[in-house]
């Protein structure tokens, strides 16, 4: 039997749908997919199948729980403004005497 993929060629089973036709590959959804393109589809497929891989390693490895504890965010927001200002005032009495901010002087009015 001579396969030539030029003419039209359905495949069967599971790849009900697809086939060949003038070295292009379709789908049942009517894309066409040309050799270069099968080629980043091959790739796609091998990323995939070695992510799932690297899943199912991790799945099998065994866990040891480690004792947790729960982690009130009111608390750890006040542990941190407390050491805020703890560092704040002790920078001693030339931070704690600031002045407002200077400006430029007195405006003078505008001509015009």
């Amino acid at each position: 039997m001579k396969l030539d993929t030029y003419d039209r060629v359905d495949l069967t089973g599971p790849w009900a749908g697809f086939g060949f036709q003038g070295h292009r590959f379709f789908t049942p959804e009517g894309r066409d997919i040309d050799p270069v393109g099968m080629s980043y589809w091959s790739l796609t497929c091998n990323i995939a199948r070695e992510w799932a891989l690297m899943m199912a390693e991790g799945r099998e490895r065994v866990w040891h729980p480690r004792p947790a504890e729960v982690i009130y965010l009111r608390d750890v927001l006040q542990r941190r403004r407390e050491k805020r200002l703890s560092v704040e005032s002790g920078k001693g009495v030339a931070a704690s005497a600031r002045r407002s901010p200077t400006g430029r002087g007195r405006r003078r009015p505008r001509r015009g």
